[in-house]
């Protein structure tokens, strides 16, 4: 059944999703949220069913709000973390809860978007932090595309060299590159200037 975008794919594959998703870089995330100041205010962009992720964020202390496009992943979440503020979006369309966060967290999201969303979308991400604020997302190294396992989409990357230049021309701090045992590349990073500075 073909899809237009990842958020239909995600919905339609949403079982297949919940029981392939492992726990690689739960240490990861955990790691990068203990270096954050104590009871943080956290946006995740595309949780899923919450698993490993918003469980990490949620057991370093953090206060959780999050996005997903797929209704059934998304209540899944619900069962699993009831007190998170949770909203049912397509992340180029959400307005992020009208506010701004400490951190945000984007975990297996930017290459399941178009290419022409990447930088967009890190500017959007930057729009909705204070200077300071910090950021952890994942994308490869490398420059290339690929199909996703679950859904059968085209997923492309744009390369280290091109997501630095999007963050830093978004005001971002050069971002330190992490891995966990997937492996699967994480830039963190801090925001150092509004987007309308950089």
């Amino acid at each position: 059944m073909p899809h237009k975008d990842a958020a239909s794919a995600y919905e339609h594959f949403a079982d297949e999703f919940l029981r392939r998703r492992s726990d690689i870089g739960e240490n990861t995330v955990r790691a990068w949220a203990g270096g954050l100041s104590n009871h943080s205010e956290l946006l995740e962009l595309g949780c899923g069913g919450g698993l490993p992720v918003t469980r990490a964020l949620v057991a370093a202390g953090h206060r959780v709000s999050a996005i997903d496009a797929s209704p059934s992943l998304l209540a899944t979440f619900r069962s699993r973390f009831p007190a998170v503020d949770v909203r049912c979006e397509r992340v180029q369309e959400s307005t992020f809860f009208e506010r701004q966060f400490d951190a945000v967290v984007a975990i297996g999201l930017i290459f399941l978007l178009p290419a022409d969303d990447h930088h967009d979308m890190i500017e959007r991400i930057a729009r909705h932090l204070p200077p300071g604020g910090g950021l952890l997302m994942t994308a490869p190294v490398e420059t290339g595309t690929w199909t996703d396992v679950v859904t059968g989409m085209r997923c492309e990357s744009l390369g280290e060299q091109a997501y630095r230049e999007a963050l830093t021309s978004s005001g971002f701090a050069e971002p330190d590159c992490l891995t966990d045992s997937g492996p699967n590349n994480y830039y963190a990073t801090t925001l150092s200037m509004s987007p309308d500075e950089a």
